[in-house]
């Protein structure tokens, strides 16, 4: 008989985890004695600030709706197709959702081109510290930034809200820190003249000029990362922006000048090193250099520099002068105003090379100049220099030189020769605004009305409200002409042609011009002429403006048709004291008169309830004031309060009592008299 043995039990592993686990909880109990158990709560670990970062460090960060976003990136193994829908996500504003697949992905592929997306994305934003959290956080995810990264950063970095606005200091800490760290030794990315461009527009718009002069020492002198025309462009902008300062307004007159001829002389020296590198053939010439350089010479308060303009434009485009230069026997210039500005004139020895260039001091940084010679004996010759394309930049520019030194006839010549013939520029809005800004200082109101009669819709311009004023302002100075109201007349109808509300600024300014005049029948063919605007007008305050804008501006440019109305009725008023119109028509403009203030005192109460609409609680800080508005609640209640003042009240109520008997009870003379044409169509 042999003897088995007996056969072993067979344990599930859920089984032996159970058995497992009751037996280390006994053991555990067995150990503990139980004269030392308490009741008490367990004390709390202390746990430091650095001990709490490494712990949070640790978790990482917490993306919501994981599950649904890995199940996105299932279909979205390309990096080009992840690339286009963050891009999208982007577009409807869910930049969360787009950091967190970029987290997502960047687990499993290399996805630089989607980092690049959300950080350009924040960039435009204004979130530039987030932007900067977005690029550490994408290197920490072994995503290692390209041209692109650097470039969106150092770009958005120059970001401005508005044109005048200064950038911040600390951004320009930032863009040196990164362009900076580019050029190390052990970077993956090298920065090429883009970077260093973008580095130096951060610099210039910051005005700091210690720092862009440290970025620009570093550009190579030739080779692929030289300075271009973008760089010196940056750089002649800088100048010219630096010379007025961050507070202008804080700075003498006398010292304000010096600073401009400073920086005149510097860009020349700027200027001399260009000439050298185009004559070579190593940079090119474009309108926005040669404009950035034009409109530095500008700033200076001397003849010579804004002649040095003509001679600008004549070196970089082969335009010839048409005029003598400053300093000759066929110029004079005893009628341009000029301020005595003193400036040291650096001594230098002029270099004259083979081909006629001279190597000279700045003053003569725009003379006329020939191509290199080759550095090569095999070549053929040297190569034709590349002429800067004109533009309407060019027009400006040249308008603008010539209204300083007071030649419009050159003036007119040069904006004929550039807009007909070889070149054939077609003028934009800012050409034709130069244009009038140069008829008003010349007094030519009806070259003004022709302008935009006949050039804007040649040229399929829509003009805006500051064209109307520049073409009224050129009929106020030449109020002497009896032919001005007939051109300003045009201007008023050409304005309530082309614009669905006419700019208050310029009917008051028509107006004035006609009580100028002291003539009766022009100013009431000057006020008649007001009919339609008024009824246009009505329309405008009873019902709303035809486009949509915002609540501040629609009571903006209602306070302004009041202040249009208001000088109406004092031209009516000025029309009767100075007995302009026979005595018999008083009745008649009497009535006018009264309805138009009966009108405005309409207008007025709407404007006001709207502002109290619009005014936020007193001391409440956190809301924004709309443009425009100065008074809270409580103020609008102390102006209510004054205005039902008895006194005022009663001062107001005798006022309308006489204006009324003489509307409806004139005196005996002037009943049945016949009332002069006209009326408000109200």
């Amino acid at each position: 008989m042999s003897a088995k043995a007996p056969e072993r039990a067979v344990v599930t592993p859920r089984q032996h985890q159970l058995t497992k686990r009751a037996k280390d909880v006994g053991d555990a109990f067995d150990q503990v004695e139980f004269d030392e158990i308490s009741t008490k709560a367990p004390e709390r670990a202390v746990v430091t600030p650095r001990q709490h970062q490494l712990t949070k460090r640790s978790k990482g960060v917490e993306i919501e709706n994981k599950k649904s976003l890995e199940t996105e990136l299932q279909w979205l193994k390309d990096p080009l197709k992840l690339s286009d829908h963050v891009k999208y996500t982007l577009r409807c504003e869910k930049p969360e959702k787009a950091l967190d697949l970029c987290r997502l992905a960047s687990k499993s592929m290399s996805c630089v081109v989607s980092w690049n997306a959300v950080i350009d994305w924040t960039m435009k934003n204004r979130k530039i510290n987030e932007a900067i959290k977005i690029y550490n956080e994408m290197k920490k995810r072994a995503q290692f930034p390209d041209n692109y990264t650097y470039m969106m950063i150092l770009r958005g970095l120059g970001f401005r809200s508005h044109i005048g606005q200064v950038v911040k200091e600390e951004n320009v800490s930032k863009a040196i820190a990164i362009y900076t760290s580019m050029n190390a030794p052990n970077s993956r990315v090298r920065p090429n003249i883009m970077h260093t461009n973008a580095t130096l527009n951060v610099c210039a718009l910051a005005l700091d000029m210690d720092a862009l002069w440290s970025v620009a020492g570093q550009i190579p002198t030739k080779g692929p990362h030289a300075a271009d025309h973008l760089t010196y462009t940056i750089i002649l902008n800088a100048i010219r922006h630096a010379a007025y300062g961050k507070n202008p307004e804080d700075v003498a007159l006398e010292q304000v000048a010096v600073r401009r001829q400073e920086a005149v002389d510097e860009g020349r020296r700027v200027w001399i090193d260009i000439i050298r590198k185009w004559r070579a053939g190593e940079i090119r010439i474009d309108e926005d250099l040669v404009g950035s350089m034009g409109r530095l010479l500008l700033t200076s308060k001397r003849i010579e520099d804004w002649d040095s303009v003509l001679d600008l434009v004549r070196q970089t485009m082969n335009i010839e002068r048409l005029i003598a230069p400053v300093g000759s026997a066929q110029r004079h210039t005893e009628h341009v105003p000029q301020e005595d500005t003193e400036q040291a004139v650096e001594a230098h020895e002029e270099e004259v090379d083979d081909e006629g260039y001279t190597n000279s001091p700045a003053t003569k940084a725009f003379v006329v100049v020939k191509p290199s010679q080759p550095e090569h004996a095999t070549s053929k010759g040297p190569r034709p220099l590349l002429w800067a394309e004109p533009g309407p930049q060019t027009v400006s520019l040249l308008v603008d030189a010539c209204q300083h030194m007071r030649i419009p006839r050159i003036a007119s010549a040069y904006w004929e020769l550039l807009t007909t013939g070889e070149h054939s520029i077609k003028p934009d809005l800012e050409n034709f605004d130069r244009q009038l800004r140069l008829y008003a200082s010349n007094r030519a109101s009806a070259k003004a009305a022709k302008l935009l009669r006949e050039d804007l819709p040649a040229a399929g311009i829509e003009p805006k409200n500051s064209t109307f004023r520049l073409a009224m302002s050129a009929c106020q100075r030449d109020m002497k002409n009896p032919h001005v109201l007939e051109h300003a007349t045009t201007v008023i109808d050409i304005m309530e042609q082309t614009s669905p509300d006419p700019d208050s600024q310029v009917l008051m300014d028509y107006l004035s011009l006609a009580l100028t005049s002291n003539d009766g029948p022009k100013i009431v063919a000057v006020i008649n002429r007001m009919d339609s605007i008024i009824h246009n007008l009505r329309s405008r305050i009873n019902y709303g403006p035809d486009r949509r804008i915002s609540a501040a501006a629609d009571v903006r440019d209602l306070k302004r048709a009041c202040a249009f109305l208001q000088t109406l009725v004092g031209t009516i008023d000025t029309l009767m004291a100075r007995s302009l119109v026979p005595s018999e028509d008083f009745q008649h403009w009497h009535a006018r008169r009264a309805d138009l203030v009966k009108f405005l005192g309409i207008s007025r109460r709407r404007i006001d309830k709207r502002e109290r609409e619009l005014a936020p609680p007193e001391g409440d800080k956190s809301l924004g004031r709309p443009l425009g508005l100065t008074m809270g609640k409580d103020a609008w209640a102390l102006r209510e309060f004054r205005y039902n003042e008895p006194q005022r009240k009663e001062g107001r109520r005798d006022k309308i009592r006489q204006e009324r008997d003489a509307v409806f009870n004139p005196p005996r003379g002037e009943r049945g008299a016949e009332a002069g044409a006209g009326g408000f169509g109200m």
